[in-house]
């Protein structure tokens, strides 16, 4: 019992933390019934997104990018491993910003070993304003 208390006491003085597991627990609410706990994806329906956002985590594109896929959602074409997917995904416009922030934090770091990536209040709210299409989010992708 003194552990848990101490456990819990850890992860409330600790913002990185604290932020590190609401984004797993965010994570395990929106993203894993299609992409699995762990980002492994369901072939043929949903991809894996574990170690394979990389590309995506590394620039400012890339990461305005992610951050308008949680927002508007996706559709359309992609290839993910030499995977075709063709579905869509929804967005999460309800997630508050420090909700989003931390889920792609969980995503970025976690699943795609981004060491202290993080998004900025400023993206989240640009992409708030910009109100993409599904269709328009996929095009942001590239290939």
């Amino acid at each position: 019992m003194n552990r848990l208390i101490m456990a819990l006491a850890l992860l409330a003085l600790s913002p990185t933390v604290h932020a590190e597991a609401r984004g797993a627990v965010l994570f395990g609410q929106h993203c894993a019934v299609c992409h699995q706990t762990k980002g492994e994806g369901m072939p043929g329906f949903a991809p894996r997104i574990a170690g394979t956002l990389v590309k995506h985590t590394g620039s400012e594109t890339g990461r305005a990018y992610l951050v308008q896929v949680l927002i508007d959602g996706m559709a359309g074409p992609i290839v993910v491993d030499g995977e075709r997917f063709n579905g869509a995904m929804p967005g999460f416009p309800a997630l508050n910003n420090e909700d989003i922030q931390a889920l792609l934090g969980h995503v970025m770091g976690t699943l795609n070993g981004g060491a202290a990536t993080s998004v900025e209040p400023a993206a989240i709210e640009a992409a708030r304003k910009r109100k993409l299409s599904p269709n328009e989010v996929r095009r942001m992708r590239g290939s």
